[in-house]
């Protein structure tokens, strides 16, 4: 187990990830990215840890996933390294497959940060050491962890990432930016080449990555890459060639995505959280603002599906094009 990633690098020459985010990349968001892309190595939403030790119910919500998910990385988040400890016993059961753990130290919500969770454990260096050193000891699962370029720039990311290491971290992920720079700030990728040079253990990037085809340009030696926000309505993002769908594939992939939400969750979140997901997949479609209000008000299965078909109907003439192909006009539609 512990030289998974070896593996898959040798398997894959560089590691093509779906990166955390809380709210979005639930198991019915992964199927998809799967279904699109399968080579592509799905991270969950993050998760805490003392949620995970006090709730069975929660472990039970979202600990188990479909065989198109595998291998599937949990990531955890918490300050002690006991309650990570009783996590990862959790976690590693058989019965919920979980390939690795992943232990967040990247997120910078301040509230959070202060108590130090997040990437509060950069400066909180010792806590950081010690959850790896403990993970290891509890678990046969790899332990990675996910980071920033550091707290405020005053801190050594290649000593940081080194202590990690020795600490038995099987591979380190770097977000592009420090804790205080949050989610802005232009991308500054030499300091991660700088830190391949000094670490044993594979080293991935996360930055605002666009496709396949800009990862190309910028991961250079690294082991592999991250994208985040990109993918959202775009799960095409991940395969080679800058691959635009077409209207018929988009259409595939929303009534898919609303199915497997309804298999995951219970009707009412389903019917909330699907509304942000629809519309935005349409966010090219010349003609999505007449659908906004159906998308966003649906409020079931049968509802969306609807929809959908009725999109499928109205543009059935321009199922097999490209949203930069499109060429659609009042007139073409029948609409005065």
């Amino acid at each position: 187990m512990k030289d998974f990633w070896r593996k898959q690098i040798e398997k894959n020459k560089k590691l093509v990830m779906l990166a955390p985010m809380d709210w979005y990349w639930d198991s019915a968001y992964r199927q998809v990215v799967k279904k699109v892309a399968p080579n592509v190595i799905c991270v969950s939403e993050f998760y805490s840890a003392d949620w995970l030790v006090h709730s069975k119910f929660l472990a039970d919500s979202v600990l188990p996933h479909e065989e198109i998910e595998d291998p599937l990385i949990i990531q955890i988040f918490w300050k002690d390294p006991e309650n990570f400890a009783l996590a990862a016993k959790i976690i590693e059961q058989k019965k919920y497959n979980i390939a690795w753990i992943d232990v967040n130290m990247w997120c910078p919500a301040k509230k959070v940060v202060r108590s130090w969770h997040w990437s509060g454990l950069i400066i909180n260096t010792e806590t950081a050491f010690e959850i790896i050193r403990r993970l290891n000891e509890i678990t046969d699962l790899p332990i990675s962890v996910k980071t920033r370029l550091s707290f405020d720039w005053n801190q050594d990311l290649i000593a940081f990432a080194k202590w990690l290491e020795e600490a038995w971290a099987s591979l380190i992920t770097i977000h592009w930016r420090t804790m205080k720079q949050a989610y802005t700030w232009i991308a500054n990728l030499e300091p991660i080449y700088e830190l391949k040079k000094h670490l044993k253990i594979p080293v991935i990037c996360n930055w605002d990555i666009i496709n396949y085809e800009d990862w190309i340009k910028k991961v250079k030696d690294l082991d592999g890459f991250m994208i985040w926000r990109w993918s959202f309505w775009n799960p095409w993002c991940f395969l080679p060639w800058n691959y635009i769908p077409t209207l018929a594939e988009i259409l595939e992939i929303m009534k898919f995505h609303a199915t497997k939400l309804v298999e995951t969750k219970w009707e009412h979140k389903w019917s909330l959280e699907i509304r942000k997901h629809l519309v935005q997949y349409l966010k090219n479609f010349p003609w999505v603002k007449a659908y906004r209000k159906k998308l966003v008000t649906t409020d079931s299965l049968e509802n969306s599906v609807a929809v959908i078909n009725e999109i499928k109907e109205k543009f059935k003439d321009f199922l097999d094009k490209k949203p930069w192909a499109w060429e659609i006009t009042k007139e073409s539609l029948g609409i005065e």
